[in-house]
């Protein structure tokens, strides 16, 4: 796991496949450590996967990687919500015909 270390201008050091790299954001360093172990580990699964020759090549592949599992992510929530408003308006619309119901007795 990557432990940072916080420097004076609010930068912290991680290692990612075997590099160190100065980051700054606005997360805590502890949050930051677990986005470049991420990063790191995806890193590490696209080289075992492949025969990709440089660490700059491996970045790309494990971007694409991560971009992908992002996407895939976003169209299920989409989904999920999509349903979610369908079901919120089903139950809508029968709480409404029962109010109308009891309105003509």
């Amino acid at each position: 796991m990557n432990v940072g270390k916080e420097k004076t201008n609010g930068q912290m050091e991680v290692k990612i496949y075997g590099q160190t790299y100065a980051i700054k954001g606005e997360a805590d360093d502890q949050y930051m450590s677990v986005l470049a172990d991420f990063v790191d580990e995806k890193m590490k699964m696209v080289a075992a996967n492949t025969k990709v020759p440089t660490p700059s090549k491996l970045a790309i592949l494990a971007a694409i990687n991560i971009s992908h599992e992002l996407f895939q992510m976003k169209a299920e929530q989409q989904m999920r919500d999509i349903n979610l408003c369908k079901k919120t308006r089903s139950i809508i619309d029968s709480l409404e015909e029962q109010f109308e119901d009891l309105k003509l007795e």
